[in-house]
């Protein structure tokens, strides 16, 4: 019996250690701060300036201005929605200041 009660306890404390669908540190809602894009549903963590604290955000929409990739997790411009190509010049320079941006297009209508 006691093994039994043991682990009644057991279950009800891990169902409530438990994370719900929304944490702290990760799923953050778009306009809550950020670090890391890998912490926002949207998967965009965007500031406007070196200094600004960054935020998550919605992907860019189409004839939008976006970021193709970002090496720091931080975006200056989102990157596109999903079926949306960043279109724009990319430099090794732009890679390293963030600075790579485009405008995202639509490719499959873009090759008709």
């Amino acid at each position: 019996m006691k093994v039994l009660v043991a682990l009644l306890v057991t279950l009800v404390a891990v169902a409530y250690a438990a994370p719900g669908p929304r944490g702290l540190f990760i799923n953050l809602e778009d306009g809550e701060i950020c670090v890391n894009s890998m912490q926002c549903k949207s998967r965009c963590c965007q500031h406007d300036t070196i200094l600004g604290i960054a935020r998550c955000t919605h992907k860019a929409m189409e004839n939008s201005e976006c970021s193709p990739k970002t090496l720091y997790g931080i975006y200056y411009r989102c990157p596109c929605e999903r079926g949306l190509t960043c279109e724009g010049d990319r430099s090794i320079i732009g890679a390293i200041t963030n600075t790579n941006y485009g405008v995202c297009l639509d490719s499959t209508r873009s090759k008709q």
